[in-house]
């Protein structure tokens, strides 16, 4: 069934067309500006065991081997498409840079926002809707500019790996949808291939492609996507684990499957998590699950069928994630590495609620636009202010990561299973990782003014790994955290206590404790301290002030 079309409409002036431009702009500018600033150039956590050992096994490997480690299984995925970028940019420059794999791993938000553009203006991919340059276009398209490049999947931003399979999985997923609209099945199936070894997801897509041949009675390519399923699936699931370790029995229990829906719903919603309203986001799931139900009852898959078919792939993420995280309780909040969907879920959401109240009443369409703007606006804001801090943490963590690994052989933001100083050392010394060199100097900590320390109620509970006296300064590294406090980015201060009786305190550098036994409440808890000879050796006595939240809690070493 072909789109409704109108006549197209006239275009706006150019005065009015850059001014929607310049405010598209914004946001996509800002994004690439905070990541082109913050993007750092060293590993981060499940970098080390697929990315660092790769490229250390990579160059003496065979040509078997060589499949071997592409197709090798990372968790529950497979990453061929992550490793096949890393083992391209070694093949042409010798080396791997994660700064540059950060850039690449974004680059799919700009492939999803022009997709998106193509499907608002041209469903079918035969005719326009509407003017491609109308200002109900232009409007109605910006807030999906809001919901795409904001902060709150920070997380993958600035990790490489996060980037190069959280991102380019739905990329290759809207892809394929776009082209079996534009009549292109082949290619589609090709892509949807790729999706499939890029990221855990991306099991999705050829089951959704042949749904929709099935769907429209398109039995030739039904048939031959199915074709390509099986040797996909075959090839996909050889030697396959799974760690979740959950049956199909244990899921389809009562109690664990009314859990799942919870956890579901949450996930779907977590854009409008907050603490004091802790029940918004499954709301707003259950609604995302709604509107799809009704998209598809009314054969929304007929006059848009890319957009349907990305809104039914991330409402199956969503129910992927809650499988894999089926033990956490639903008050968890989700790591930022996965709100990536949450925001897609939402733009996709937005574009074909947009559309069929616009098909309703052009009067409504545009009072929706524009209330829908402000409040994507409004997140991207908050957004970005919210998580401003953790992205400056972030990168301090992987130059702490740094300093320490190249002057005590000490890496903290990954698991001690791995031997990630080792590996990592091992691909320095063969020249494939070449950081550049940081000093003690560089990061030297900055006295801070604080009140005078006084018993408090709470305990500190830490750890001092490291007391060393450096050249012209002291070097602590640790762990500290108030005691029976789950620690989220808290603020950590080390004090020399002078001759005179009075406290100096020092700001500390921040680092993840991803070796602690307990890593998911006290990764967030490291702290290294750099501070002037000159002060800390007039002293031997050192205290720990830890801030978190609205508690505090000193404690002398």
């Amino acid at each position: 069934m072909q789109a409704t079309v109108s006549l197209p409409t006239t275009k706006p002036g150019t005065g009015q067309r850059w001014l929607w431009l310049l405010v598209a702009a914004l946001p996509v500018g800002y994004y690439f500006a905070v990541l082109g600033w913050f993007a750092y150039d060293m590993p981060y956590m499940d970098d080390y065991p697929v990315l660092v050992d790769f490229l250390n096994q990579l160059p003496d490997a065979s040509v078997g081997e060589q499949w071997r480690l592409l197709l090798e299984q990372n968790n529950f995925h497979r990453v061929v498409w992550v490793k096949a970028v890393v083992a391209f940019a070694y093949a042409l420059s010798g080396q791997v840079n994660f700064s540059f794999l950060q850039y690449l791993g974004n680059v799919p938000l700009l492939l999803i926002a022009i997709l998106f553009w193509r499907a608002h203006i041209q469903p079918l991919g035969d005719r326009f809707i509407d003017s491609a340059y109308s200002s109900r276009n232009l409007i109605t398209f910006l807030p999906v500019l809001f919901l795409l490049f904001q902060f709150q999947y920070w997380n993958n931003t600035f990790w490489a790996m996060a980037a190069l399979s959280n991102l380019w999985s739905p990329t290759w997923t809207l892809l394929a949808f776009w082209l079996v609209s534009r009549k292109q099945a082949g290619w589609a199936l090709f892509v949807a291939v790729a999706a499939l070894l890029t990221n855990g997801n991306g099991i999705l897509v050829l089951p959704l492609l042949l749904a929709g041949f099935a769907l429209n009675q398109n039995w030739r390519w039904a048939v031959c996507t199915l074709l390509v399923l099986v040797l996909a699936y075959g090839l996909y699931f050889s030697g396959y684990s799974n760690p979740s370790k959950v049956s199909l029995a244990d899921l389809l229990a009562p109690a664990t499957f009314a859990h799942l829906l919870a956890l579901d719903t949450a996930f779907l919603g977590a854009m409008f998590y907050h603490p004091a309203v802790s029940w918004l986001p499954q709301v707003a799931g259950w609604a995302t699950i709604g509107w799809t139900a009704y998209l598809l009852v009314t054969r929304y898959d007929r006059r848009n069928p890319t957009l349907f078919w990305m809104l039914v792939f991330l409402q199956l993420t969503g129910l992927m994630l809650a499988v894999n995280r089926i033990h956490n309780s639903v008050d968890v909040v989700f790591a930022s590495r996965y709100k990536q969907v949450t925001a897609l879920l939402m733009a996709v959401t937005y574009m074909t609620l947009a559309d069929v109240i616009r098909q309703k009443s052009s009067r409504a369409g545009r009072w929706f636009s524009a209330l829908a703007l402000a409040g994507a606006m409004g997140i991207c804001v908050v957004s970005n202010v919210t998580y401003f801090s953790k992205i400056v943490r972030f990168r301090e963590l992987k130059q702490t990561d740094q300093l320490l690994w190249e002057r005590y052989g000490i890496i903290r933001g990954c698991s001690p299973i791995y031997e990630p100083a080792q590996q990592l050392s091992q691909l320095k010394k063969a020249g494939i990782f070449q950081p550049q060199p940081l000093t003690v100097a560089q990061l030297v900590s900055h006295e801070v003014t604080l009140p005078t320390p006084a018993a408090t109620a709470d305990r500190v509970t830490y750890q001092i790994d490291l007391r060393r006296r450096d050249g012209d300064f002291l070097v602590v590294s640790g762990f500290a955290k108030i005691a029976g406090q789950k620690a989220n980015f808290n603020d950590t201060f080390v004090g020399v206590l002078l001759p005179s009786g009075q406290w100096r305190f020092f700001s500390t550098l921040f680092h993840q404790r991803l070796d602690n036994e307990d890593s998911l409440n006290d990764k967030d808890t490291g702290f290294t301290a750099i501070i002037p000879a000159s002060i800390a050796g007039t002293s031997s006595r050192i205290g720990l002030l830890v801030r978190s939240g609205t508690k505090t809690a000193f404690q002398e070493l």
